[in-house]
């Protein structure tokens, strides 16, 4: 318990669900115990799609170079050949990047590049005037087109933070995304599309000629240098895209896989200058920290059996029974640290609304039938919610069922009211018997007097 700061946070499954592609969620995140330099994080495991970490995942942020995973996305969407699809640097890219030291691999106005080597240079060297050929070209030689198409994908997605105003990622006020719309899109990329995740993790590549370089001409390599041998190589990292700016910090979005376990990272504004006015990398540290903990903290554990049984509850007018066992309607499996003892749990039950008032239940009772709920929670907020099901079926006693009904015939009240009438009838008929009687004996008297008088 020492070794975690439980943080618990609720995704909206609402996931939430309805969107075309939304970050997977637990119900409870959990924060490491070492410092995490960058403003902002996500931590996704791709297999379980499980969200493990966060850190101020709706916090505003500005994108920089991550912008060029939704420039992807959307050059990804409308150009289905990128071998044998080229495209002419027009003015229009250079003049926008005129002044503001973009990144380049140097590609020049007028030069026909195929759409695979600008996704590559675009991806991995982080070339601005690539995405704004790409943008050029693919919004119908409209960049402002482009855009639109843009900030509709992420709309799309389901990012509801993001705003995009370039297709490179170069600072503009209005420019800006943070950490869960970040996750959203990159996810995104991952799960749809192969190419990407094919040009976004490579290493190395070598760009092709075009009309102004006569042969193979420039060996690129990966941005994140956690994929490449060095002082912040991390064997584990794979891509995908780096994002710097002064104003927004150093982002970083990777990927991670270890033992079959596969995670999604997104850090943003992690600090560019250390305490001296020293360049720093926090980005690399904070990325391999949260990585090594995830791999060396967490198992998808079964939290919940199916066939465990969770309570019972009476049953009335059961056949040779007198309740019904509860058990979970499903097993429920989760990612779960290896510290944490998940007797630590908070269980409740809820009944409402499928008992009778004094907490039973009358037979029949199927088995399966939905009898109640069963909530897990950790912290006070809420990890799941499944149904409690009937273990067996209880079939209905048929003398109970007719003693039942005996009974409830005699307390009904066309039941005294037929016994207030027939009482009413026979005191009526007493009455009119008691009377009618004296009125004979009167008769009969007058009539015996008449006779004694005649003699």
């Amino acid at each position: 318990m020492n070794f975690f700061k439980k943080l618990a946070v609720l995704l909206a499954a609402a996931f939430i669900c309805g969107n075309l592609a939304q970050i997977p969620s637990s119900a409870v995140t959990f924060t490491p115990n070492f410092t995490v330099s960058s403003e902002a994080a996500v931590l996704i495991n791709l297999d379980k799609d499980i969200v493990v970490y966060e850190k101020n995942p709706t916090k505003k942020m500005y994108p920089a170079s991550l912008t060029k995973i939704m420039t992807a996305i959307v050059v990804l969407d409308n150009v289905k050949d990128l071998d044998n699809t080229s495209f002419e640097a027009p003015l229009a890219v250079f003049d926008d990047l005129y002044g503001k030291n973009p990144s380049s691999v140097g590609y020049s106005r007028g030069e026909v590049v195929t759409v695979t080597d600008l996704m590559y240079s675009m991806l991995m060297a982080s070339a601005c005037e690539s995405a704004g050929i790409l943008a050029y070209h693919v919004g119908g030689e409209s960049i402002p087109n482009f855009i639109d198409m843009m900030n509709q994908k992420a709309a799309e997605i389901g990012c509801t933070g993001t705003n995009f105003v370039n297709p490179h990622g170069l600072y503009d006020d209005n420019q800006y995304t943070n950490a869960h719309d970040m996750a959203l899109i990159a996810k995104y990329a991952v799960d749809n599309y192969p190419k990407f995740v094919e040009i976004a993790t490579e290493t190395e590549y070598t760009l092709h000629a075009t009309n102004y370089h006569g042969e193979d001409w420039a060996t690129i390599h990966h941005t994140n240098a956690m994929t490449l041998k060095g002082e912040f190589y991390y064997e584990y990292a794979k891509g995908i895209k780096t994002g710097t700016l002064d104003e927004s910090g150093r982002n970083l979005v990777s990927m991670a896989s270890r033992d079959g376990n596969n995670y999604l990272l997104v850090t943003m504004g992690a600090p560019m200058y250390d305490a001296d006015g020293k360049k720093a990398n926090d980005q690399y540290t904070d990325q391999k920290n949260i990585y090594e903990w995830a791999f060396n903290t967490f198992s998808y554990e079964k939290i919940l059996s199916k066939n465990e049984e969770i309570t019972e509850i009476p049953v009335k007018l059961g056949d040779n029974a007198e309740h019904v066992l509860l058990v979970p309607s499903e097993d429920f499996f989760t990612l779960w640290p290896n510290t944490l003892d998940a007797s630590n749990l908070k269980t409740e039950i809820d009944t409402r609304g499928y008992v009778d008032s004094d907490g039973s239940i009358t037979a029949p009772v199927e088995k399966g039938q939905v009898l109640g709920t069963y909530t897990l929670s950790l912290s006070g907020e809420k990890l799941c919610t499944v149904d409690l099901i009937a273990k067996d079926s209880v079939e209905l006693s048929q003398i109970e069922y007719n003693v039942m009904k005996a009974k409830e015939f005699v307390n009904s009240f066309w039941f005294k009211l037929a016994i207030a009438v027939a009482v009413f009838l026979i005191v009526a008929y007493a009455v009119i018997y008691i009377l009618a009687t004296r009125k004979r004996k009167r008769k009969m008297k007058r009539v015996s007097s008449k006779g004694k008088r005649r003699l």
